[in-house]
């Protein structure tokens, strides 16, 4: 099988394409797309463990220290102590950080709207729950 016919490479392309139109605007605002699925993350789910964060975005937790001390320089998120075990940092957003999101939401919304738009909405459910078992076997 040549490559460009290989799951693995379609998929890897069609990623880097995605990522592209999304760094165009998160660079705008100096951010990067890990930081910025760090902070809705935190959003969607906080105040977040930053042990969880590190889980959830399948990441080691230095990797996610140096995410959350860019966003913490940046005034985006704050980290506090667990009061029910200190070893424990709490994820909370600043309201820098939520200004931030609601900024750039429907900017992120806006390019997930145009790549669900390509298939029918049918063919794009199918498609999400594919790739959902492929995520889950591998």
């Amino acid at each position: 099988m040549k490559l460009d016919d290989t799951l693995g490479f379609i998929l890897g392309r069609v990623s880097r394409k995605i990522h592209y139109r999304l760094d165009d605007i998160f660079k705008s605002r100096h951010m990067t797309i890990e930081q910025w699925v760090g902070l809705r993350m935190i959003d969607e789910e906080g105040p977040l463990c930053q042990k969880d964060l590190a889980c959830r975005m399948e990441k080691s937790q230095n990797t996610i220290k140096a995410l959350i001390d860019r966003l913490e320089a940046k005034e985006l998120v704050t980290r506090t102590e667990d009061p029910k075990d200190r070893r424990n940092l709490i994820l909370t957003l600043t309201g820098k950080g939520e200004s931030l999101l609601n900024t750039l939401s429907p900017l992120e919304d806006e390019v997930n709207e145009t790549i669900e738009s390509i298939l029918p909405p049918e063919e794009t459910e199918t498609l999400k729950q594919l790739l959902l078992q492929l995520e889950k076997k591998l």
